[in-house]
């Protein structure tokens, strides 16, 4: 059964909803660029709320995007060249940007979900890319476009691994290296443990008393 959506709701969004999502994304990247670092210096729940909802709903706009650039017939073939190159610079808004990694540490924790997401988009994007060639006009652009923004999604989840439970105190503490003279140090330790716990015999020389003598 159908939802009784208005015909002129679902010409609006037929027409506007790539546009519309990326808008969204390109805004809400926006925003994180800004208001990020406020989130640590500002006891504001408005700001922090406005981060939140934006780092949130930034994770679920652009696969959304890319999803309804794989499924259109994208029109003539320039369209097709132009909608490659949006659906590989939509990688970059994945990756987020630099300011901000994660909004807690509770997040770090699903980095398997991103690894899964990377693969997934990453696939997508390529199969949006092969359907454009070998006319496309903005090939060059498209992968360098794409290069990078796999780069940079890589580079999250990364971070989102190495900032994980079990791998934090890995990441923090390297594995202990006693060096190249350990061993040479161990020996002479050893050697001056055992001199100084050989009994030494000394010989104390008690000087007579002169008032005991006179007595």
């Amino acid at each position: 059964m159908e939802l009784p959506i208005p015909k002129i709701i679902k010409k609006i969004w037929n027409a506007w909803n790539l546009r519309s999502c990326i808008l969204l994304s390109l805004s809400l990247q926006a925003i994180l660029v800004l208001f990020s670092l406020l989130r640590k210096r500002t006891r504001s729940k408005l700001v922090i709320g406005l981060i939140w909802f934006a780092y949130l709903l930034a994770d679920w706009i652009a696969p959304v995007a890319i999803g309804i650039i794989s499924k259109s017939d994208c029109g003539p073939k320039g369209n097709k060249d132009l909608m490659a190159f949006w659906a590989s610079f939509l990688l970059l808004h994945l990756g987020g940007p630099d300011t901000i990694t994660s909004f807690a540490l509770e997040d770090n924790e699903f980095w398997l979900r991103h690894f899964m997401g990377l693969i997934l988009q990453v696939l997508v994007t390529a199969y949006i890319f092969y359907q454009s060639i070998p006319k496309n006009k903005l090939c060059v652009p498209t992968i360098m476009v794409f290069f990078v923004g796999t780069v940079k999604y890589v580079e999250r989840t990364r971070a989102l691994y190495l900032a994980s439970l079990n791998k934090f105190g890995g990441s923090v503490l390297p594995p202990p290296n006693p060096g190249p003279d350990y061993q040479k140090v161990t020996k002479i330790y050893s050697s001056m443990r055992s001199e100084s716990s050989d009994p030494v015999s000394r010989q104390v020389d008690v000087m007579p008393n002169p008032e005991v003598g006179n007595t």
